[in-house]
């Protein structure tokens, strides 16, 4: 017997040849799409946080830039593309960059090797001793630059070292509106052992598209670009009228000229160290009061000091700069670590016409906290007066110029620790959004408001039903029926061979 002749071998040898057809055809199939989806970013992310896509945040604050011909900037990484793929941590970084890359036109991907090419990179260095490495990343409109770290562009737990999270949207958005757009000038006053460069507030600023600057009123002027002063936590006074520079005289002109006003100042000293500072915030109505708050009912410490902040009802000046954040139905917690209480000094305008406080935040309406004065032990609970106590206020002061009301505002907070990493470092508080809203109400158009950074632990899918049906089609019927369709095929023509 010929066994080449053999039907059944026949019939077999066309099997095993259709079948290796089929298996071709998916390989290249699938070797096409992955080529596409690459090029063109085809993809779905359904993790719950949407670490791998744009919010709509970014597009808001973005969008209007798409409108100028002679924007263009550069996301730079300073190693081959294949080589960064290869890091799971810059890897990521690449593709949220494609993704900004498809989303806006103005944005554009480069890959240098700074090993092979040193001198591509150097126009983008502060300084002459800067090294740029090959885990930097680099965004430039091509005046301006920002070379990050890789780990900038992550969060890390203050408690374990270790990383929670990732934050590259809000750090190529916020690089991308510290260069364009708006960006008046943010002074932190110096010279009198303020928390200034590095903290937590003086990057947030920077961030927010503030050109951020240090101060020493004793010695310089304030730039007429300049839109707030920052008094960070003082360890010293103000120098006033009875000094050779008038500090305060300063500030007072600047606010004068509709500039705006922070102070943050905790328990550490009580205000008789600060006669100057003290008799400045008076003309505003605010008395920071020589007390440090407790609420054991309403505190994440044991202590009752790390106090969790209720918000002002929307209808007044510190409501209405923070209504975003307190009319959310899932009201996020905004935390006020060792924080003295801050008193009015009148509550209608018939005292001071011009000039209005209000409160942003203050202890719970259950009247649960109480103040212990400077020096007494904790142990005087009972014999002090429990009540609603100011944690943050802020004063106003409008003025009419051609027909348009004009504020200025004073921002007063009793604790320094409100921005700390523990706080600006977690999804689960609202303190940055809350000094983001306050450089709203400022008058700073453009601010990385509602990005959050996208937590590693919640990566869970998040579809609704109507996708998981689709989806579950797709998997359960779909794929199967393809196959079907090809054994299908094959069989029928197995039977006429």
């Amino acid at each position: 017997m010929n066994l080449f002749k053999n039907r059944k071998f026949k019939y077999g040898s066309a099997a095993v040849g259709l079948t290796c057809v089929a298996v071709a055809l998916i390989v290249i199939v699938n070797v096409i799409f992955s080529a596409l989806s690459d090029r063109y970013r085809w993809y779905v992310d359904m993790t719950k946080e949407k670490i791998y896509g744009i919010s709509d945040s970014s597009i808001a604050l973005l969008d209007s830039y798409k409108e100028q011909s002679d924007l263009h900037i550069d996301i730079i990484f300073c190693q081959e593309e294949d080589e960064i793929d290869a890091e799971y941590s810059l890897a990521l970084i690449n593709n949220l960059a494609k993704e900004y890359k498809e989303t806006f036109d103005f944005i554009d991907i480069k890959y240098i090797d700074v090993i092979k090419e040193p001198g591509k990179v150097e126009q983008y260095k502060s300084t002459d001793v800067q090294t740029i490495k090959t885990t930097n990343v680099i965004i430039t409109d091509g005046n301006r630059s920002r070379v990050y770290a890789a780990n900038a562009f992550y969060r890390f737990s203050s408690e374990t070292g270790n990383v929670f999270a990732f934050d590259g949207e809000y750090k190529i958005t916020s690089a991308i509106l510290s260069m364009e757009g708006d960006n008046p000038i943010a002074y932190f006053t110096t010279g009198h052992g303020e928390t200034t460069t590095g903290s937590m507030l003086y990057n947030l600023f920077a961030e927010a598209g503030y050109e951020v600057r240090n101060i020493d009123l004793s010695k310089e002027d304030l730039d007429p670009a300049a839109k707030v002063i920052i008094v960070n936590n003082p360890a010293y006074d103000l120098m006033g009228s009875k000094a050779t520079v008038n500090e305060v005289a300063k500030i007072d002109k600047f606010l004068g000229s509709f500039g705006h006003l922070m102070v943050f100042l905790d328990p550490t000293y009580e205000m008789s160290h600060f006669p100057e500072l003290s008799e400045y915030l008076v003309e505003w109505g605010i008395k920071f009061e020589d007390c440090i708050i407790h609420d054991y009912s309403n505190s994440l410490s044991v202590d009752g000091t790390e106090l969790v902040a209720e918000y002002a009802p929307d209808g007044d000046v510190g409501g209405a700069m923070i209504a975003t954040i307190s009319e959310m139905a899932d009201t996020p917690k905004a935390i006020v670590n060792k924080a003295r209480p801050i008193s009015f000094l009148w509550t209608d305008t018939d005292k001071a016409p011009y000039r209005h406080t209000s409160v942003v935040l203050s202890t719970s309406s259950a009247k649960s906290a109480f103040a212990v004065p400077f020096g007494t032990p904790d142990a005087a609970e009972e014999s002090a007066e429990h009540g609603v106590y100011n944690l943050m206020t802020i004063s106003a002061e409008s003025n009419t110029v051609n027909n348009d009301q004009i504020y200025h505002y004073v921002l007063c907070a009793g604790t320094s620790s409100f921005t700390d990493d523990t706080y600006i470092g977690s999804s689960s508080y609202a303190n940055r959004d809350i000094i983001f809203s306050a450089m709203k109400a400022l008058g700073k158009t453009s601010v990385p408001i509602d990005i959050d950074f996208k937590v590693f632990e919640n990566e869970a899918l998040d579809i609704t039903t109507a996708e998981a049906n689709r989806w579950t089609v797709v998997l359960a019927v779909v794929l199967p029926l393809i196959v079907g369709i090809i054994g299908t095929v094959v069989y029928f023509r197995r039977k006429h061979l």
